[in-house]
């Protein structure tokens, strides 16, 4: 009974909230606020149309959010809304800059609620949009972003883009760039383009330690595994001494597809 109660009070106070920022269309305190309280799916998916009026002003009044905020999908709860939201502000939003809308949208279907069927289906999104932001935008959370889409919806052309993003990248987006290379050509089995890039992203901070990250770690250790695997040696039931067998890389890339996907930023 109590929590019913203290679910019809959220309730009460999103649909205020709803009504204040109709009445008050050039205010975007309502807009956050109401971003800031759809923390329920169900909630999300009956006012997706205020949802996207909600983004388009918070958007318009305070771009460098969506830029430069890296845990987006904690900040507005991104992680509450289904499918069918994204998809109304796929089809509704609009700013006065396009290449911003495409950012914004880039951003929001790479951190949005996805089933593990639906993972490809969103970076994919998220890749078309981040495709079609000018250069001019290439900054904040823009090469992050481009990183983590392609390394699910197109490994091959991370492979291909991975240097030059990387050139264009300010030294404080360079790392978490670099993480995002390393865990799709992970997830790929593309060992060439993780070597590459572990070795740039393996340098050492002012003290002279090396640093230690937790998924860097785990991706190594597949790494190591894949190379345990694809070299070990099988009996041959010959007399002949037993040959090195080379196994094939889908051995084990096929594992990585699940634990190397990120999830939104939103801490479970």
């Amino acid at each position: 009974m109590r929590t019913r109660i203290v679910d019809g009070i959220g309730c009460d106070l999103v649909d205020e909230v709803s009504r204040a920022m109709a009445r008050a269309p050039q205010d975007a305190y309502w807009a956050r606020r109401l971003l800031d309280l759809v923390s329920d799916p169900l909630v999300a998916t009956r006012l997706r149309s205020q949802i996207v009026i909600a983004v388009q002003r918070l958007a318009a009044h305070d771009p460098s959010f969506f830029v430069h905020e890296r845990y987006l999908s904690e900040q507005l709860g991104v992680w509450a809304w289904p499918k069918e939201v994204l998809e109304e502000l796929d089809a509704k939003l609009c700013l006065d800059d396009q290449s911003l809308t495409h950012f914004v949208m880039g951003r929001l279907w790479l951190e949005a609620r996805r089933p593990p069927e639906d993972v490809p289906d969103f970076y994919a999104r998220a890749a078309r949009h981040l495709r079609e932001v000018e250069p001019r935008l290439h900054v904040g959370a823009w090469h992050e972003a481009m990183c983590e889409s392609l390394g699910v919806a197109d490994p091959d052309e991370l492979a291909g883009r991975a240097r030059s993003i990387l050139e264009t990248a300010a030294p404080a987006a360079r790392d978490r760039a670099l993480l995002a290379i390393l865990r799709g050509a992970a997830r790929a089995g593309n060992w060439a383009l993780y070597d590459e890039h572990r070795r740039a992203y393996g340098v050492f901070d002012a003290d002279g330690i090396t640093r230690i990250n937790s998924e860097v770690a785990r991706l190594d250790g597949q790494r190591a595994e894949q190379s345990l695997v694809r070299s070990s040696r099988l009996p041959s039931f010959s007399r002949k001494r037993s040959a090195v067998v080379q196994r094939p890389d889908h051995s084990v890339a096929g594992t990585l597809d699940a634990v190397t996907v990120r999830p939104p930023s939103r801490p479970r």
